[in-house]
């Protein structure tokens, strides 16, 4: 998992594919219309959805295999919870279509984090993940939600 500020975005890969998911977040706006953005084919998918923040106890603990997921809340914010999924009782079997695996919630609280305009969040097959949960109140976000497929990253070693 990585969370951290967009100012500081060029910092964790060096490679086009990420250039490229940074360009797009960084000229994305609340205007952005809701539904499935194709950025490079299917290897980087834009996705943009308008929802409420919600109590855990309202929201799913999920992962996925095939893409990893770059968070980015475009008005208002959100907090995001994360547990490694080794740690994690299996609700719903992996999806293969659906690219989507389901958990029980634990009883201990995962890392949480509250993501807002400006900042971003990369979630990783290992971390399961629970968002749009509301930090004090119920409010009406955009998100966008960049899935990057895993065969780019791994392709990509560190380097500059």
């Amino acid at each position: 998992m990585i969370f951290d500020s967009l100012h500081h975005a060029g910092s964790y890969f060096f490679s086009d594919w990420w250039d490229e998911t940074i360009a797009y977040i960084r000229s994305a706006t609340p205007s952005l219309p809701d539904g499935v953005h194709p950025v490079r084919g299917d290897e980087i998918v834009a996705r943009v959805h308008t929802g409420q923040t919600r109590p855990a106890s309202e929201s799913a603990l999920e992962s996925h295999r095939s893409y990893v997921d770059v968070h980015v809340v475009l008005a208002e914010q959100e907090t995001i919870a994360v547990w490694p999924t080794d740690r994690l009782t299996i609700r719903t079997p992996y999806d293969k279509e659906q690219d989507v695996m389901f958990y029980d919630p634990p009883a201990e609280g995962g890392v949480a984090f509250t993501l807002e305009p400006g900042s971003f969040a990369v979630l990783f097959p290992q971390d399961a993940h629970m968002t749009q949960l509301l930090d004090q109140r119920p409010v009406t976000i955009k998100k966008l939600v960049m899935k990057v497929s895993v065969g780019l990253i791994g392709n990509h070693p560190r380097r500059r």
